[in-house]
């Protein structure tokens, strides 16, 4: 009887060896490759005229012991013999430019790594779809759930462009969930940070990316400043910091709503103004502007007024001054 234990025991050994197996052949240590020698330029895209980085980036070792001569366009580079990473200038506009490095080893044998650029010029322009008065000198910026449009201008490449592929994105979020045929221009609403990078990468049609820019956006909330506006001489571009003194008999206060979302402004689900605290009704035409008259019994009151979109909570501003009559 033990003798047949034994004899059970030694079968199951061998049936779990046998099974076993096969999962130790499925091993392929061809998986695990070295990734290819070669050239890192920074930046990868260069503008021209710009300084480039050239680093060899030997991830099988094949250099070492090696003399390394670096050739820019089948000239020898000088003052580089053996270091592993140079500067250059970037070439004109839409000229191609190859860059090489020779590796000579001990036996004589010769590799080289090789890198083309082509510096080309592209620029995004960022439009925020915010509100700015007239007079502001400054630019408009976006605010969380604005919309935001951008276009871009890309010079030294001849190729049309319905025949580019435009791949922008956001942060990390691809804007319209891929990469588009002939869109050098896309819209966004901005999402709820403070500053996002915006960036597009354009490439041809078989692959082949030929650019890449990314711009820093800032975001920053809506604020509302409060103008005289005289019937006679207009709008004063002088902000009404604290308070402002009736010295007529009556005025006209207008509230500008920076960096809200133009839709917002021009639609607004909410707007209100309050003299001391009590919703005041606005017979101006313009629901920004409001008349204030007179009050004989002097004094000081308080003037607020409120904007919002009741979609997107953070479109929307108070502000508050005061009126000395």
């Amino acid at each position: 009887m033990i003798i047949n234990m034994r004899i059970l025991f030694s079968l199951f050994i061998i049936l779990f060896l046998l099974s076993a197996t096969p999962a130790v052949a499925q091993f392929n240590s061809n998986q695990f490759t070295t990734p290819e020698s070669g050239i890192d330029l920074q930046p990868k895209f260069p503008h021209p005229g710009e300084i480039v980085t050239a680093t060899i980036n030997d991830y099988r070792s094949s250099s070492f012991g090696s003399d390394l001569i670096w050739v820019l366009d089948g000239k020898i580079v000088p003052g580089t013999k053996n270091k592993r990473t140079i500067t250059f200038t970037a070439g004109e506009l839409g000229a191609s430019q190859a860059i090489e490095v020779v590796l000579t080893k001990g036996e004589g044998q010769n590799e080289k790594l090789k890198a083309v650029i082509k510096p080309i010029y592209l620029d995004i322009i960022v439009e925020p779809q915010t509100r700015t008065p007239d007079f502001y000198i400054g630019r408009a910026l976006p605010s969380m759930g604005s919309v935001v449009n951008a276009t871009a201008l890309i010079s030294g490449d001849n190729t049309p462009v319905s025949d580019l592929v435009y791949t922008w994105r956001i942060g990390q979020n691809v804007i319209e969930g891929a990469a588009i045929r002939g869109q050098n221009q896309v819209s966004y609403t901005t999402p709820m940070s403070n500053k996002e990078i915006l960036s597009v990468e354009i490439a041809k049609i078989d692959g082949t990316i030929i650019a890449k820019r990314f711009v820093l956006i800032p975001s920053v909330e809506p604020v509302i400043q409060f103008y005289e506006l005289s019937p006679l001489f207009g709008i004063s571009n002088k902000v009404i910091s604290d308070s402002i003194p009736l010295i007529g008999n009556s005025t006209i206060i207008k509230a500008e709503p920076y960096y809200l979302d133009s839709r917002v402004y021009n639609n607004p689900a909410i707007i209100e103004w309050k003299l001391g605290g009590i919703v005041t009704s606005n017979q101006s035409k313009n629901p920004y502007e409001i008349t204030l008259e007179r009050t004989w019994a002097g004094g000081s009151t308080g003037l607020e007024f409120h904007v919002r979109d009741t979609k997107q909570v953070l479109q929307g501003a108070k502000g508050s001054t005061r009126i000395n009559f």
